[in-house]
């Protein structure tokens, strides 16, 4: 794994300060960058580039959703996970509709903000189970997308990444490479028309392939 530029936002500084004093420790971490607010987000973002941004969903005078829904009108952006107090459905609803990478939740602790990192940066996503949990049983909720003919190996693929699988488990079961399943899954939600992974596996869910 390369190592990587990493935007620490959250109101709590302390919050920050500590998980920055444990992430500098990872050899994977090149350099960290913090911001509180909206107002610092946005010029931390002008100053430098980063990978990946650990997005606090609750700011001062702003909701994380909102920023996210602002990044997602960039050509490209870093990847973003959401690192939160609140388990709300509703709250984790919005946030995989606006299109985040992953979602951790503050009070599973530091490992698994770090095996989120981690996910996220090899294989494009990362969604614990209770995050599948809730895509499964609100599938219903997503905008309705007309149902779509899939081959075999699409239907096969589809499975594995409703399934909650990595990229690399996925490649290991269909005999492909890590590359190859990548490029196959961005294929299918431009097939599908939905704009994320989370969709992805929504339309599973609503379309009975699971």
């Amino acid at each position: 794994m390369k190592r990587i530029s990493v935007l620490l936002v959250d109101d709590e500084e302390l919050f920050r300060q500590g998980l920055r004093s444990l992430l500098e420790k990872e050899s994977f971490i090149n350099e960290i960058f913090e911001a509180g607010n909206a107002n610092e987000f946005d010029r931390q973002l002008g100053l430098h580039s980063v990978d990946i941004i650990l997005l606090d969903i609750k700011l001062p005078g702003i909701k994380g959703h909102e920023l996210l829904s602002k990044l997602n009108t960039k050509q490209e952006r870093p990847k973003v996970i959401a690192v939160t107090g609140l388990e709300g459905v509703e709250l984790i609803i919005n946030l995989l509709k606006s299109g985040i990478d992953g979602v951790v939740f503050k009070l599973d602790g530091y490992s698994e903000i770090v095996k989120t990192i981690q996910e996220v940066m090899k294989t494009g996503n990362y969604f614990q189970e209770k995050t599948l949990r809730i895509i499964q049983v609100n599938s219903h909720r997503w905008d309705k997308v007309p149902t779509v003919s899939l081959s075999f190996h699409e239907n096969e693929l589809l499975k594995a990444i409703a399934s909650g699988l990595t990229t690399k488990a996925i490649a290991a079961e269909l005999k492909m490479t890590e590359a190859t399943t990548e490029t196959y899954r961005i294929r299918l939600i431009k097939k599908l028309g939905v704009p994320n992974t989370a969709a992805l596996m929504a339309y599973a869910y609503t379309n009975g392939i699971l």
